[in-house]
């Protein structure tokens, strides 16, 4: 239940993405509600990314992935992606059915449909950074998930390698964890590129920074702004450290708040 989880509906991340030391757009991720997905409540959450000014016109970028997170198991039940690059577009819905043991991903540009096995609990992209909140998180100490991309399942590692105080804009001084996951983005990998998250080592455990290197050049996602969620009924006069961690896989390490 929500007492699992440091975020709640309403809450409301926003981003300056940067190219180099130039603002080239924006970004959100949000919990815009709970919703019902085969009879079970999930946490609906919505990501979008937009250009602006003259990337917008050099090369538009338009995206909206929205993740269906189980309130309960927290992985995916449902995920659909809507997004524009240049002259590519991608539009696809994805359903995982657990009980008839499937993934169901339509390609809604073309009409083509692909049925996959699906044999253990997922999560995709979006619920994937969710439930990286819901951890105990250590310095050196390695976790692992599965992650539905493009029709197959990743096993991805995630290990804290770096721990320091940074300012963000909405928040000030902030103690905060260095996370790479592997393997990374096909993007990031395909141009011999490194991606790290920064995570706030604190109970939110707000996601802080996206930071990409690549060999053309960086980007970076910067927290701008942040809109609290709406405390629940459960949630409130709880204490924040009874939160239950997700069913990730946890290898040794040390408590981040004792480096």
């Amino acid at each position: 239940g929500d007492e699992a989880v440091p975020f709640s509906v309403g809450e409301k991340l926003t981003y300056q993405i940067f190219w180099g030391p130039f603002v080239v757009g924006r970004a959100a991720l949000e919990v815009t509600g709970i919703e019902p997905v085969d009879g079970h409540d999930c946490y609906h959450l919505v990501a979008k990314a937009k250009t602006s000014g003259l990337v917008e016109w050099l090369f538009p970028v338009d995206s909206t992935a929205e993740s269906w997170l189980d309130r309960e198991g927290l992985f995916s039940r449902h995920y659909h992606e809507n997004r524009t690059e240049g002259k590519h577009h991608r539009k696809t819905d994805t359903h995982f059915d657990y009980a008839a043991k499937e993934t169901v991903t339509i390609n809604q540009v073309n009409g083509h449909e692909r049925r996959t096995p699906l044999n253990q609990h997922v999560l995709d992209v979006v619920s994937s950074l969710y439930c990286v909140r819901t951890q105990k998180l250590m310095l050196d100490a390695e976790q692992s998930m599965i992650i539905n991309s493009g029709e197959t399942n990743y096993t991805v590692n995630i290990r804290p390698d770096l721990r320091k105080t940074m300012w963000v804009r909405p928040l000030g001084d902030v103690p905060a964890l260095r996370i790479e996951p592997t393997p990374t983005l096909d993007v990031i990998s395909a141009n011999n590129g490194h991606m790290w998250f920064w995570i706030s080592d604190d109970l939110r455990r707000l996601p802080l920074l996206v930071n990409s290197e690549l060999k053309f050049g960086n980007a970076k996602l910067v927290l701008f702004s942040l809109k609290p969620g709406k405390p629940s009924a459960e949630t409130t006069n709880k204490p924040t450290d009874s939160v239950e961690s997700a069913p990730l896989i946890t290898n040794g390490g040390t408590l981040a708040s004792e480096r």
